[in-house]
């Protein structure tokens, strides 16, 4: 089947989904999630493990087991949440979010070298993205290109379709560089593991967690503002809060400036996934790269 076969059948499964009744939605999200816990053993336990490492002293075990839980229904109401979004025209699908905070976004960017808005992987990360809308400013967001032409076309379709547009992540250096100078609005996730080359260790949930240097790196280069953007749902609601903006780290010593940086932007995520541990992603080893250490000669 060629590609554009394969798309088209994925419209039309978006499209089918997108039209289930809400109750009916919600409740096949629910059995999928639960189905997807309990069958998927490996991510189910990193799913515990991750869970354990972090607010293990903060949960007794029946917690931390029902909060895996609502995470694969979080996960899984993603999807249905999504298909069912594609189908609103922009004003409608705003009438659906709660936005605070977009003062601290106006503010940053009247400094006049473009915002970083800096995201986790929590809430429904997947329409997270048009909370920008609010802001009345232009905004683009830095994304991994998929293997797969089809799905990454639909996928650019639903994201770029009110005209909020989605730079690759590789060789995206220069293109963030006039982004920003024009004072337009970026955002980014940065919560999840890379190889050491890629990143530095930082304290995430008082583990060192391998976290990408990019951010840091951009925002010391283009003297970016770098706001947080905080990111929950709830019965197809989306509620955001543009946190105050991350005072930027200059010593003049680049590495540690780098470190720092990247410690104090991984304090925040850590900060609003305490605030609703249950829709984060905790099926990605976050703790996954570990670091180089040197072992005594025999």
């Amino acid at each position: 089947m060629s590609d554009e076969k394969i798309y088209k059948v994925l419209n039309l499964l978006v499209y089918l989904v997108g039209h289930l009744p809400a109750p009916v939605a919600t409740f096949c999200s629910d059995v999928l999630g639960l189905l997807w816990f309990k069958i998927d053993k490996r991510h189910r336990r990193v799913t515990l493990e991750n869970i354990q490492k972090a607010l293990g002293d903060e949960m007794t075990p029946f917690q931390v087991m029902r909060t895996g839980k609502q995470v694969f229904k979080n996960i899984a109401s993603i999807l249905f949440e999504v298909a069912w979004s594609y189908q609103l025209d922009r004003e409608t699908l705003l009438s659906h979010y709660t936005i605070t905070g977009v003062e601290n976004v106006e503010k940053a960017q009247a400094k006049g070298w473009g915002v970083m808005v800096l995201a986790g992987h929590l809430g429904n990360f997947e329409l997270n993205i048009h909370g920008i809308e609010h802001t009345q400013m232009k905004g683009y967001g830095i994304y991994r290109k998929m293997d797969f032409p089809p799905l990454e076309q639909l996928m650019l379709d639903i994201r770029q379709r009110f005209g909020y547009t989605m730079v690759p992540i590789h060789g995206a250096s220069k293109k963030l560089d006039t982004i920003l100078g024009d004072g337009g609005v970026v955002g980014t996730l940065l919560d999840q593991s890379v190889d050491w080359y890629a990143g530095v260790f930082v304290d995430f949930f008082g583990r060192p967690a391998c976290t990408n240097k990019g951010l840091a790196s951009l925002a010391l280069r283009t003297k970016a503002a770098v706001v947080p953007m905080c990111c929950m749902r709830k019965n197809r609601k989306v509620f955001i809060d543009f946190l105050p903006e991350i005072p930027l780290v200059e010593t003049g010593d680049r590495i540690h400036d780098i470190e720092k940086n990247t410690q104090n932007y991984t304090t925040a995520i850590e900060s609003m996934v305490r605030r609703y541990p249950d829709q984060y992603f905790w099926v990605h080893n976050r703790w996954k790269t570990k670091p180089y250490c040197t072992f005594p000669r025999q």
